[in-house]
């Protein structure tokens, strides 16, 4: 059934597109990545080292600075050709909404939190999670879903279904951005919604969310960057308190260096409750706008000591 409904996405993309007109645009795009990876203790892995996407997005002018639009996107594995949600083919995004160019934009259906849509910005791995990735010592073991069920397959890790987005337009380089369900899920306690400050003006950028799930455990987070010339400094710190009484807290430094093609990155998070800590290594290479090959080392100190390794290649498109 899924590969059917992909094969009828793929041609309603294809007419879609065909019937654009000058008032309306359409547009498809997304990502493939893949590496070998190596963890101690673990066989040797064809895995992602990024997340894998496909989607299709458009807008229509309606006037008066007003635009219709919607946004779709499947999430799959290329290693075997398999959507990475059993249970959610739309597991990205599937929303439609209005933009405003004076008030903001406006959103209805399912996407990213505030806090995931704008945290990945703080992390030299773009908060992939994988390989050398530092995301767990950015938000500790918080969910945006909170229920185990559902939580266990990520469609809803960072995610909300049957929300309401909204995002203020920028002044100054500051924006906001906020959600809410408007429907209590199955088992939750609660809705789960969440706010984001976000700023961004020359070298700097930074943002303070905070969030509570359907079980009505709450995270705050902060994080930070500093751009000098080709080095950019960046941090984070998360306080996670969760319904059954227990509170964590998460921090992280990370650096990036840019010379040509080139970007090394690195950096080291922390869980001082769980004594748990991790350092990265990494170097990725851009062979075009749109294609980069990359190496990651990193090593895990904690319940699960470990180091690994991974060599991999992306493509966007």
């Amino acid at each position: 059934m899924h590969i059917a409904t992909l094969q009828r996405f793929l041609w309603v993309v294809t007419c879609t597109t065909s019937l654009a007109d000058a008032q309306a645009s359409v547009g498809m795009y997304g990502n493939i990545d893949l590496g070998i990876s190596k963890r101690s203790g673990d066989p040797l892995a064809l895995e992602r080292g990024y997340n894998n996407w496909l989607g299709i997005k458009g807008s229509e002018a309606l006037g008066d600075g007003v635009s219709g639009t919607f946004h779709l996107q499947t999430r799959f594995n290329p290693d075997a050709g398999t959507l990475e949600s059993a249970n959610t083919f739309w597991q990205g995004e599937s929303t439609v909404g209005l933009a405003s160019e004076k008030n903001g934009n406006v959103r209805l259906g399912r996407a990213l939190t505030p806090l995931w849509n704008n945290l990945w910005r703080f992390e030299p791995w773009l908060n992939g999670g994988f390989n050398g990735s530092l995301a767990a010592f950015q938000t500790a073991s918080y969910s945006s879903d909170g229920l185990q069920d559902e939580a266990m397959d990520f469609a809803n890790f960072s995610r909300i279904s049957n929300g309401i987005f909204y995002e203020s337009p920028t002044f100054s380089g500051l924006d906001i951005d906020a959600a809410v369900e408007t429907e209590r899920a199955t088992g939750a306690a609660a809705r789960t919604s969440g706010i984001s400050f976000n700023y961004a003006r020359g070298p700097i950028a930074a943002m303070a969310s905070y969030e509570s799930n359907r079980v009505r455990d709450r995270i705050g987070f902060l994080a930070a960057s500093l751009r000098f010339g080709q080095l950019t400094l960046m941090a984070s710190h998360a306080r996670v308190h969760l319904n059954r009484g227990l509170a964590e807290k998460a921090a992280m430094l990370a650096a990036t260096y840019e010379v040509g093609s080139d970007t090394v990155r690195m950096g080291y998070g922390r869980k001082a409750d769980q004594h748990s800590s991790k350092f990265s290594l990494g170097y990725l290479h851009a062979l075009s706008s749109r294609t980069n090959i990359y190496a990651d080392l990193y090593r895990d100190r904690g319940h699960e000591s470990a180091v690994g390794a991974a060599l991999g290649i992306s493509h966007s498109f």
